[in-house]
């Protein structure tokens, strides 16, 4: 990663020692860095330091993730004076006293042997209003959330309720522009940007949920009293609660054999509605807010999912995300309760992911919604009711998790990873600036607001992929070493040609990027990223020289190629429509990869060189590559279960596209990314009826299906393959998936 990439960098030019010394203050980790003050705070704890060793750790802060080697600190924090190793060593050792670092295990400063070191801690920017806490009994007297002071759970009338309190959401908003180092602008092109008033001191950020398990979609009462939200408690499954804010207990609502989603309060306050997805369709139902039966308000049964729903201001009409397949995209529904009425409003791309997250606008004439491409490439749109095509509101293509109106209804509030890490973000609905709010290191997930309220719920995410392995020998799933593991998302793991090097996705590093290491983790790099982009899916040359992934930096997905051992991605694959999931040709001659340029996701092959590509599936295929003799072409299909194959044919003379024929019977469609073709066989995940999912092997020859270990009980991984020497399998595996809610409120 490169210093205009990194999450919280510092934009200063390496070696200029000036413009180190004035940098915004971050945070790394858990400490509080102020770069123009020569201090770091920690735990508690404030230690002033020599200038030489801030400038050390300005220097790995500007390119977090990144190895910076010994003779780059000497040439830079030394320069124009004498410097050598052991003043560098001194700097190391001082900083990682500071910080409680433990070389061995480091948290923040990790050296790279006969090389240099890399700042492995997360970094983001910082105010320092939000980072020191005030002390004293008028600190105690200010703090809303104090044990003596009134709490908001009960809030006063709008005349009534303390300044601080009822300002105008928008200075607030203004005030995040600080945080990231100014406003963006929402359309392409600069805008002029207001200065930000003194007023938007930032953000205090509260625990709101601490349960085991997921809280998830937050929504605020009218009052600012009360908190609904959909819980899992760890063992799959969803109901909705209910919390006053400030209190321990939580009201359990409902306790159904379908999954409750989007809680949506009444204006008065006295009513949940919120979506109940089970096998007949989808219902829209209500439930006092006190507790009690629950009653449906409309059904749809042709729905198969539903992601998002929002109710207009005059509690008349509501708006859901849905769609009628699993391949089908996601549309903005217009139902009219009392009428029965249902309009769509919406008609994304046929292959996208489609439109999420419908809010209505504060006036109702319109509604705001994402529209994705796919998971990770998504902007904000608005559609007027009255009729007429969305406008597309931000340029962003990055990913989104959540929609929300200002408490004044004057802006948008949406979390995006624009800036490489998910954080909250407003824009003008009418388009102009983007403003990030000052909410410091939080991971921001689905913000809730209510008109008048002065604070944002929001969820924060506590997840971990971390890579695996199966030793064939033992057959039996083993954890791939410390130094494969991080406390971040390490996914998508291969191996090189010759099983000497490991590609995986990690945003170890601030955005997720590709990144290389040793065969046992060591020595890892990242190779590429495009700053917040997301990228995925590595995959080596036959002659190890190149890796091709899939990344969105421009809006639809293509297919990249970048050396092994890093430089600038080359796009070898770009539109029409989007391209993901690469693989290579044993010959190193053609890439596969699967596209929706036709309306669905099919199997193209393209020369590695440049050329037309060809479609070689008939129907809906994903997840290509070749068996281990290059005589035919595997894949999934993301409609029905089973291993697929094909006759590879001479592509250079043309493809004539085939159904394709089922090889595997026994593969879920869930890890249709889950098998990898040997000389031996097929290896792939096999998910008994009665039993834990298990690695097997599929023979060819006679069709037959040998278990060769069991996996965890519950297991979710992808992204299975083989090493070289046909002894280890290597995955990613999801380790942790934590969520509670948290509440933001000015300062």
């Amino acid at each position: 990663m490169n210093e205009q990439t990194a999450i919280g960098r510092i934009d200063a030019a390496p070696g200029h020692q000036a413009a180190r010394g004035s940098q915004p203050h971050f945070t790394a980790g858990e400490a509080l860095v102020q770069p123009s003050l020569n201090r770091i705070s920690i735990h508690g704890r404030v230690a002033q330091v020599e200038p030489k060793v801030m400038q050390v750790l300005a220097l790995m802060a500007e390119r977090p993730g990144t190895v910076i080697p010994r003779e780059t600190f000497l040439e830079t924090v030394w320069a124009g004076s004498v410097g050598d190793d052991y003043l560098l060593n001194r700097a190391i050792s001082e900083l990682r006293r500071i910080l409680d670092d433990d070389p061995k295990a480091p948290r923040y400063i990790e050296t790279i042997r006969k090389t240099g070191y890399r700042l492995v801690a997360p970094i983001a920017p910082a105010r320092v209003a939000a980072a020191v806490a005030a002390a004293g009994p008028e600190a105690a007297m200010a703090d809303p959330h104090a044990p003596d002071a009134e709490p908001i759970a009960s809030p006063p009338s709008s005349a009534a309720r303390p300044k601080q309190w009822r300002r105008a959401a928008v200075y607030a908003l203004v005030g995040g522009a600080i945080a990231l180092g100014g406003a963006v602008a929402l359309r392409p092109g600069p805008q002029p940007v207001p200065a930000a008033p003194a007023a938007a001191a930032g953000y205090e950020v509260r625990p709101l949920t601490s349960h085991v398990g997921r809280e998830l979609e937050p929504a605020l009462s009218p009052d600012g009293s009360r908190v609904a939200f959909i819980r899992d408690g760890g063992e799959g499954g969803f109901d909705l609660y209910v919390k006053t804010i400030g209190s321990e207990d939580s009201l359990n609502l409902t306790a159904s054999a379908g999954d409750e989603r989007h809680p949506l309060w009444t204006p008065d306050g006295r009513t949940l509605l919120f979506a109940r997805v089970g096998a007949s369709g989808t219902d829209i139902m209500r439930v006092s807010a006190l507790g009690g039966g629950s009653t449906r308000v409309f059904a749809d049964e042709s729905l198969t999912g539903i992601r998002g729903m929002s109710l207009s201001p005059d509690g008349s009409r509501i708006a859901y995300a849905g769609r009628e397949s699993p391949t089908a995209p996601y549309r903005i529904v217009l139902v009219t309760p009392a009428t029965g009425a249902r309009r769509v409003v919406s008609q994304p791309a046929p292959g996208s992911l489609g439109d999420t997250d419908p809010r209505f606008a504060p006036d109702g004439r319109s509604i705001v919604f994402v529209r994705a491409v796919d998971e990770v490439t998504k902007d904000l749109y608005r559609v007027p009711l009255a009729g007429g095509e969305p406008t597309r509101l931000t340029f962003d293509n990055r990913k989104i998790n959540g929609l929300a109106w200002s408490s004044d209804g004057s802006r948008l509030l949406f979390t995006s990873t624009r800036s490489g890490t998910y954080g909250l973000w407003s824009a003008n609905p009418d388009g102009g600036e983007l403003r990030a709010l000052p909410l410091g290191s939080e991971n921001v997930q689905q913000p809730a607001t209510a008109p008048g309220i002065e604070a944002i719920a929001f969820e924060q995410w506590m997840h971990r992929s971390q890579l695996r392995q199966f030793d064939l020998a033992s057959g039996a799933e083993t954890d791939a070493g410390e130094p494969l593991g991080s406390t971040r998302w390490d996914s998508n793991p291969a191996w090189s040609p010759d099983g000497e090097r490991l590609a995986f996705v990690s945003n170890r590093g601030g955005p997720y990027g590709i990144w290389v290491s040793d065969r046992d983790g060591r020595g890892a790099v990242q190779v590429a990223d495009f700053g917040g982009a997301f990228v995925d899916n590595p995959a080596w040359s036959p002659d190890g020289r190149l890796i091709a992934f899939d990344g969105s930096p421009e809006g639809s997905t293509g297919i990249f190629t970048v050396s092994a051992e890093g430089g600038p991605p080359r796009r070898i694959v770009g539109g029409p429509g989007d391209n993901r999931n690469p693989s290579w040709s044993h010959d190193g001659a053609w890439i596969y990869f699967e596209s929706n340029r036709s309306g669905e996701w099919r199997i193209h092959a393209q020369p590695a060189a440049g050329g037309a590509a060809l479609a070689v599936t008939r129907h809906a295929a994903v997840n290509p590559r070749e068996s281990a003799d290059g005589s035919l072409l595997l894949f999934t299909r993301p409609d029905a279960p089973g291993l697929w194959r094909r006759p590879r044919e001479d592509w250079s003379v043309g493809a004539s596209p085939r159904p394709g024929e089922r090889l595997i019977a026994g593969l879920d469609p869930r890890d249709g990314a889950n098998w990898v073709a040997a000389g031996d066989g097929i290896y792939f995940v096999r998910r008994p009826a009665d039993g834990a999912p298990a690695l097997a092997r599929f023979d060819p020859a006679t069709s037959s299906v040998t278990e060769i270990g069991a996996l965890s009980p519950g297991f979710e991984g992808w992204g299975l393959d083989l090493s070289p020497d046909r002894t280890r399998l290597i995955y990613a595996e999801l380790m942790m998936r934590e969520s509670d809610l948290r509440l933001a409120i000015p300062r």
